[in-house]
């Protein structure tokens, strides 16, 4: 085989395998999500054993897997994430060994180990070529002229063919070809060729890894932000039309763009809380939606009403409280008023007190300790109260307020809850027995704010004569007190009291 069909084998060899390679490699991440995600895999869990923080699902990990998600949206750097996350967690954290230190040789051995392996080819050929040329001199069959005019034309010279070309008017060889005798000669060109595949195999990997890369301003189609603000549009149009599986669709794609926005986080967790009541689902995508935007209202409304199916009375609380705190939009205040989110919560936490008032209170009554000496306080016992109260359960609530007076005698609080339970009966002897405990409560303590709207409120429901004339004389004492609870401002406004007094 001549030196020019080596040369075009050498060359289609090249081509074939940049082409390959650049076909096949599938490129840089195309997504912010696809880069958040493969960066998560580059990092380990620094709690779990063997696991990345992309497999990971402990609290840790999906914090950094959070922060990862934001950095990426910013625009941040790789090598920007990297340095946060070492710096946070130690170099442990990062499964890519860093350049310098003992760590480096991982780096620097396989450069050394390449340029060695060139090092031993350019050697082989030197000499391939040298022993060739010394086996035509010797033979007898041909002299140095005859040699250089035979490389000149590309002929075969003491059974060898030997290619070259003449420069200033003397020969200069380059690598010898083959002949039928001549294996050293298939052995470099064998050389060469992987040498020169592996050189195009690389070059089409960075080819693949380079064209059609998003950088930190940029991205494929457009301003990212702007692409995700018209998928969440959709999505909530989506949503309106009753297209729940197109809606999750929606802002599945708008979280592969920015996989921090928050709002596509909430609506996401709570369009999965609504569909398919995977609960546990919806909580990850709104504790991820809190974690980048800790002031989102929708964000911690739809998590209290998921801790709330979930049987968290706790946590939805909690969240509610911050609801509250961070001045919501109308729309949001009227769901959480038709979802009867705060009665829900109230609901749930009686009855959480009522189990722990129980685990002692029904105990016979000959063994049953004194309130006092339980560890319970006065608020888990009218808790517990105001759950026995809804279940109709009037004696058991008024046995548990009698055990708690029996500790705390001139508790003006435990003293009114005790007329409230009486005066919501439908009864109404027990109505106004219920109101005759209040005045009570408020003989002994005028300016208790518990007393004052329990009995404004009973004395309202009650209609008689004078009533309405009392009822506004304490709502009156109530509003001028410093002390408001919330929850008392809130049975006020649910029996519109206000209104109907003025």
């Amino acid at each position: 085989m001549s030196r020019r069909s080596l040369s075009w084998v050498a060359a289609v060899a090249v081509a074939a395998a940049a082409f390959l390679y650049g076909a096949l490699d599938d490129g840089p991440p195309k997504t912010n999500a696809d880069r958040a995600h493969a960066l998560a895999q580059n990092f380990a869990c620094p709690v779990c054993a063997g696991q990345s923080v992309a497999e990971s699902d402990v609290p840790v990990a999906r914090e950094i897997r959070r922060q990862i998600a934001v950095w990426v949206d910013e625009g941040r750097g790789d090598d920007y994430i990297r340095d946060q996350l070492v710096s946070a967690y130690d170099s442990d954290i990062d499964y890519n060994p860093s350049g310098s230190g003992v760590t480096s040789l991982v780096w620097i051995l396989p450069v050394v180990a390449a340029a060695a392996a060139a090092a031993v080819v350019v050697t082989m050929l030197r000499t391939g070529r040298r022993s060739a040329e010394a086996e035509i001199l010797s033979s007898g069959t041909a002299t140095p002229s005859d040699v250089s005019a035979s490389v000149v034309a590309g002929e075969e010279v003491g059974g060898l063919a030997v290619v070259g070309e003449e420069v200033s008017g003397s020969a200069v060889f380059s690598a010898p070809v083959m002949s039928a005798g001549s294996g050293r000669s298939w052995r470099a060109v064998l050389a060469w060729t992987v040498v020169i595949v592996l050189v195009a195999g690389a070059a089409g990997v960075l080819v693949a890894r380079f064209s059609g890369s998003r950088g930190d301003d940029g991205s494929i189609t457009g301003d990212i932000r702007n692409t995700t603000r018209e998928l969440i549009f959709e999505a909530q149009r989506l949503f309106g039309e009753g297209d729940m599986e197109a809606a999750i669709a929606a802002y599945d794609e708008a979280l592969e763009l920015q996989p921090s926005n928050a709002e596509a986080l909430t609506y996401r967790g709570w369009l999965a809380s609504r569909s398919g009541g995977d609960l546990a689902e919806a909580a990850r995508y709104l504790d991820d939606a809190i974690a980048v935007d800790p002031g989102y209202a929708d964000a911690r409304l739809f998590r209290a009403i998921v801790a709330l199916e979930s049987q968290d009375a706790d946590r939805a609380a909690a969240e509610i409280a911050v609801f509250d705190s961070l001045d919501p939009p109308p729309f949001a205040q009227q769901l959480v008023a038709q979802a009867q989110v705060r009665e829900r919560i109230a609901a749930a936490s009686d009855a959480a007190a009522w189990q722990a008032v129980a685990e002692v209170f029904e105990s016979p009554d000959d063994s049953r300790p004194a309130f006092g000496a339980t560890g319970l306080s006065e608020a888990d016992a009218l808790a517990a109260v105001e759950h026995l109260g809804a279940q109709g359960r009037v004696l058991d609530g008024l046995r548990v307020l009698d055990w708690v007076l029996d500790s705390h005698p001139q508790d003006a609080q435990v003293r009114a809850a005790r007329g409230w339970l009486l005066a919501r009966t439908r009864d109404p002897e027990l109505a106004d027995r219920g109101i005759d405990l209040l005045d009570d409560a408020l003989d002994a303590d005028p300016s208790n704010p518990w007393a004052l709207v329990y009995s404004a409120v009973a004395l309202h429901n009650r209609n008689g004569p004078g009533d309405r004339d009392a009822a506004r004389e304490r709502l009156a004492r109530f509003n001028a007190s410093p002390q408001q609870p919330a929850e008392l401002v809130a049975l006020i406004d649910s029996q519109a009291l206000r209104e109907s007094l003025r």
